[in-house]
């Protein structure tokens, strides 16, 4: 704990860290969990992540407003009661009968409470000069403890239970936020305008964000469906995305550091072609050795994109108004969400998210260091 309270990022990285850890270790991916053991529809699935993207986007003003008054590492601290009470949810929807909407509000503001906490404290305290290093460990880091959770919360389940389970993913979001508690609080003063929304200048920037809010829901609802539909199995998915992942984990490492080296702008645009590539090659991929080939150069593009994106993203916004900027962000991807969410509903085919998906990383490329 001494070392951790050394710097703010140090707590940064500890909380999302352990955040990500607690939540691989139960296990339930949402996607796959609510279409499996909940028999949510493709439709149900997409109305519950539409109440989300929606509700995201007009909580974020509200949280800045909260966190100008209480802190922004108290709301990273905040979003810990509704993480839990989330997974609450979802175990308890198996049983009983809750409507999918409480759960989408308690997820969103455990979602809008972290990120907006998180997202405005690492663009005041990362370094712009190691930031492409700092946003490499950040994502190697996450995806890591993506990988050890299944394994140690597996073998919890096996020989322990539920139960257990549950109160070791309670203490870990807990002890993740325990560091932020005893430090010394940032405050940041809120005052935006939608108006700049509208500006030629942000024009740009909006189509980017829109882009990326497309390609994530994709990448985040609907491929690992696919996935599981095609492997049939959790253990299958569980290997594939363990075995990709680590891989991916390493490579992050590297991209940060050669992104405070060279063209951050070159090695992002690089990466946004080849991944766009990949989700027209998903198509195609059928078997385990396929769908693992295309999860590998999907992952390892996604990185090399992303993270000259995050540290230009960082840059800008302690440049600008932090606020500002990340709820024009949080607009931009909450666009992008919809379109894709919507496109779904309406044709009742997760394919489709694919092909918008690959236009969309192409946004990737509309998003400069000016």
């Amino acid at each position: 704990m001494r070392y951790i309270h050394k710097n703010t990022l140090s707590e940064l990285y500890f909380a999302v860290v352990l955040k990500s850890l607690a939540l691989s270790m139960v296990g339930i991916f949402v996607p796959v969990y609510m279409y499996t053991e909940l028999n949510f529809s493709l439709n149900q699935l997409s109305y519950f992540f539409l109440v989300w993207a929606l509700l995201f986007a007009l909580l974020t003003p509200i949280v800045a407003k909260i966190a100008a008054k209480f802190g922004l590492k108290h709301m990273i601290v905040a979003s810990v009661p509704f993480e839990i009470l989330f997974v609450a949810l979802l175990v308890l929807m198996k049983t009983h009968d809750i409507s999918y909407i409480y759960a989408a509000i308690v997820y969103t503001f455990a979602g809008a409470f972290f990120w907006t906490g998180f997202d405005i404290e690492f663009a005041k305290v990362s370094d712009k000069k190691k930031r492409g290093s700092e946003v490499g460990f950040l994502f190697f880091a996450i995806t890591l403890a993506g990988i050890i959770g299944p394994f140690f919360g597996g073998l919890i389940l096996t020989f322990l239970g539920f139960n257990v389970l549950f109160y070791v993913f309670t203490f870990l979001l807990i002890i993740g936020a325990v560091p932020l508690l005893g430090s010394h609080d940032d405050y940041e003063e809120v005052s935006f305008s939608l108006v700049h929304i509208f500006k030629k200048k942000y024009a740009k920037d909006m189509l980017a964000f829109s882009g990326l809010g497309s390609r994530a829901v994709a990448a985040v609802i609907f491929w690992p469906l696919f996935i599981f539909i095609m492997l049939g199995g959790y253990m299958e998915l569980g290997i594939l995305a363990t075995g990709a992942g680590l891989i991916t984990a390493l490579f992050s490492f590297y991209v940060g550091k050669l992104s405070d080296r060279k063209g951050r702008k070159k090695i992002l645009d690089i990466g946004a072609i080849i991944h766009s590539i990949t989700w027209a090659v998903r198509l195609f991929a059928y078997t385990f050795f396929q769908l693992f080939v295309v999860e590998l150069i999907s992952g390892l593009s996604f990185v090399l994109a992303s993270i000259p994106f995050n540290s230009m993203f960082y840059d800008k916004m302690g440049k600008r108004n932090k606020i500002e900027y990340l709820i024009f962000k949080e607009i931009g991807f909450t666009v992008g969400k919809v379109i894709t969410l919507v496109a779904v509903i309406l044709s009742g085919n997760l394919i489709v998210s694919f092909l918008i998906a690959g236009v969309a990383s192409l946004a990737y490329m509309l998003y400069s260091e000016k």
